[in-house]
This record gives structure tokens, C-alpha cells and sequence, in this order.
């Protein structure tokens, strides 16, 4: 099959805080149609661009959230173009709404009368802080929602001792809200469509991108709402009420690797074991460290990482994770993101996929799945659409325009 949701069509008006779930969509098969104002989204001038032409066909963000996907270009706000949305929902599934708040409300297209074109609609609402509330109409960015939803309170560098910073939070990354929004997105929509195959409904899902990152904190909010207890951020670790000792260590090549807690039995004695093997295990395999009791607290916690340092400044970082690993020893490497490229785990998860982009005469390196389904394969192609390059396959051949009609709307822009 060529992915699990092969037989659902999506018609998607999105920008940054919707395109990445198209895109999740889109790789698990279904076919996703992305409609863009006439000149295309906004989302095609974000860079970098592809050999740093400032171009909105060679936006490297563009490329990368929306391939898989088939693309129209339509003025949704002029009565033709609103009729022509109509059809097009009328006809599909999934209909990933992340436009301005209110945008398909003011064309006449509530859930009601969604619902009267298309009683099996699932409808997928994305806003910055909800449809309703006191909050619904403040805007909002990426960074502001990983700030404001807690994310970045999580993510930084160790306190100084008296527990105060001198450093700032950390954003995890780029876009980060909207991954986190576009996953629990995808996974509310694949739920909304098994229960659809049970009662044959429709149905509406609201997703708004603070609720989404402000649950995705970890242990931070239920250990505020629980214990009234703050986390504090840690260097290359979770975010805890209490500071634990450094996982990051330097390298004897002048890298970085980052060996992490195995809880489970046994897991204390395979690493001491693993240490001893390489002549590092210093006084780990004394008789005091035999006795589990001896093996609490902040000073032993300490000594153990200080331990675990000295083993890996003995060797280069690519030169002993695996063999901890192959013990089930959670340690792993920090690299530089290209390095991940030609690693064999990656690429048997097919994390990275090569896209065609014949217009460039080109096959380019691509993010791929980000899961390993093993029944069924994660789509890899084709590379994003250009603007309004299916408007004649999808306007004619789909919803049967003729071509003067196709003309008449070329002039009047409304394609």
C-alpha cells in the first residue's frame, strides 16, 4: 500500500501552523491538495532558498513542509472562487482549515454549513489560542507559543548553584510549535477517520497551537499542578525539579557524547561492567558499590558521572557508542545534523529520501519518515508542488471546467 491512509483525500488552506501536518498526512498517503492565493502562499518567501535566489518557487521551507502534496492556486474571497472551494470540499475527506481565525465563517462556511456540503467532513480547525476564549483573537508566532506555552521554560543550560541563571531559555528548534501542533493534529484526524469507518459521521476537531505546546512540557506542568514544584532546566536533559549530574561529555577528538540513566535492572551493573571492559570503571567495582544502598544520592550521582567522563575522554565519539550499545547502553553521539546522512539506523528507517525535482533536472536530500511503518511505506515524492501547478488537472480534469472557463478565470486572477 502506499501508505495507510491511501484511499483519504485532504484539502488543505494552510500556512506555517498547518503545513507540517499536511505534510504527515501526505506521507502516509493520503492525497493532499494544498489550495494557495493566486502568486502563491505567503509560506513560499520564507527561506533559506535554494542557491540563495530569493525566489517563491525555490524556498527551501516551502520545499520541505509541503512535498507530497498536489497544489491549485484559487482567491477563495471572490464569489467564484468560494463557489469553486465549495466543490472542492464537497469532494473530500479532511479539510485542514489553519487560515486567519474566522475566514471560512465570513465565505459562509461554519460547521453547519460544512457539514451541509459534506456530512462526512472531518473538519480540522487550527488557531493560535482556540475559537473561543478570551484570547482568541491575540496573534501569535512560533516563538512566542514555545515561550508562552512553556517548551523553552524547559530547555536551556544548568542553573548556577543558588539555583538562579545566567543564561536565557533555549527554543528547541525552528518551528517547533507547529511540529508539535502538526503531530497531535495528524494523530487527532487518523482518529476522527477510524471512528468515521464505526458511525459514518463527520466531525469537527479544534487545535489550538498553545494547548498544543503547553502540554507538551513533560513533567513540568503536573509537577507544578501536583506539588507546586518548579523544574529547573539541565544541560542535554530533561527538565526536573532537582539538578542531576551532566550526561554531555567531551571526547578525546573534541566532540561531545551523551550517555543517559538506564533505570531498568541490571542496567547499573552492564554499564560498570561495560566501563571495567574498557579500563575505566575506576572504584565502581569496589566492594562498597556492590551494595545498592551505597549507590544514592547527589555525591554518588556525581562521582558516577565523573566516572563516565573519564571513559569518554578516552576515546573519540564515534569510536565507542556503538560498542555500548550493542549492550543496550542508552549512549549515543552528538553530531552535526549532515553527519546523520550515511548512518545505517537512519538509513534503515528511510529517515532520509531523495526527491526528484525535474524542473532543477535535480534529485535532492530529503527529511523522510518519521516513523517506520513496516506494513505499509511512508511516501517520499513527489517534491511540492509549484504554483498552481495542478489548477488545469484538478479544475478541469476533477471538477470538469472547461478551458475558456479556465481562461476567463486566468484574467479575472481568480486562479
Amino acid at each position: 500500500m502506499p501508505g495507510f491512509l491511501f484511499d483519504v483525500k485532504v484539502l488543505e488552506l494552510a500556512d506555517e501552523k498547518g503545513e507540517f501536518c499536511g505534510k504527515l498526512l501526505a506521507g502516509a498517503g493520503a492525497e493532499v491538495l494544498k489550495v494557495e492565493p493566486p502568486g502563491g502562499n505567503a509560506t513560499r518567501s520564507l527561506g533559506p532558498f535554494y542557491h540563495d535566489e530569493d525566489d517563491p518557487e525555490r524556498s527551501l521551507y516551502f520545499w520541505h513542509y509541503n512535498f507530497g502534496k498536489r497544489g491549485v492556486t484559487l482567491d477563495i474571497h471572490t464569489p467564484e472562487g468560494t463557489a469553486l472551494l465549495k466543490k472542492l470540499i464537497a469532494e473530500c475527506d479532511v479539510l485542514l482549515d489553519a487560515l486567519p481565525l474566522d475566514t471560512l465563517e465570513k465565505l459562509g462556511l461554519d460547521w453547519d454549513a460544512l457539514q451541509q456540503l459534506n456530512p462526512r467532513l472531518i473538519y480540522t480547525c487550527v488557531t493560535p489560542f482556540g475559537r473561543s476564549g478570551p484570547w482568541r483573537d491575540y496573534k501569535a508566532n512560533d516563538l512566542v507559543h514555545l515561550a508562552l506555552g512553556g517548551p523553552m521554560m524547559c530547555c536551556g543550560y544548568d542553573p548556577k548553584a543558588d539555583g538562579s541563571y545566567d543564561t536565557p531559555p533555549i527554543a528547541p528548534q525552528m518551528w517547533h510549535a507547529y511540529h508539535i501542533t502538526g503531530n497531535q493534529t495528524f494523530i487527532a484526524i487518523v482518529g476522527a477517520l477510524i471512528g468515521r469507518e464505526t458511525h459514518g459521521n463527520g466531525d469537527m476537531i479544534e487545535m489550538a497551537v498553545h494547548q498544543a505546546v503547553s502540554v507538551c512540557t513533560e513533567v513540568d506542568v503536573p509537577n507544578w499542578i501536583y506539588n507546586q514544584a518548579a523544574c529547573y532546566r539541565q544541560t542535554g536533559r530533561h527538565a526536573q525539579p532537582a539538578v542531576g549530574p551532566d550526561v554531555q561529555f567531551p571526547t578525546r577528538d573534541g566532540r561531545y557524547s551523551i550517555i543517559l540513566p538506564n533505570p531498568f535492572p541490571g542496567g547499573y551493573e552492564t554499564l560498570v561492567d561495560f566501563l571495567d571492559g574498557k579500563g575505566q570503571a575506576a572504584d565502581l567495582k569496589s566492594e562498597a558499590y556492590q551494595d545498592a544502598a551505597n549507590r544514592r544520592g547527589r555525591a554518588f550521582a556525581e562521582h558516577f558521572a565523573e566516572v563516565q567522563a573519564g571513559c569518554v575522554a578516552a576515546f573519540g565519539m564515534e569510536e565507542i557508542w556503538r560498542d555500548a550499545q550493542s549492550l543496550g547502553i542508552p549512549w549515543s553521539p552528538i553530531r552535526k545534523p549532515e553527519e546523520n546522512l550515511d548512518d545505517r539506523q537512519w538509513q534503515m528507517r528511510k529517515t532520509f529520501c531523495e526527491v526528484d525535482h525535474p524542473e532543477l533536472d535535480e534529485s535532492l536530500t530529503y527529511v523522510g519518515a518519521p516513523m517506520l511503518p513496516h506494513e505499509v511505506e511512508w511516501r517520499t515524492g513527489p517534491r511540492a508542488p509549484l504554483i498552481g501547478e495542478h489548477n488545469d488537472e484538478v479544475y478541469a480534469g476533477q471538477l470538469g471546467l472547461d478551458a475558456d472557463e479556465l481562461v476567463r478565470l486566468r484574467e479575472r486572477k481568480i486562479i
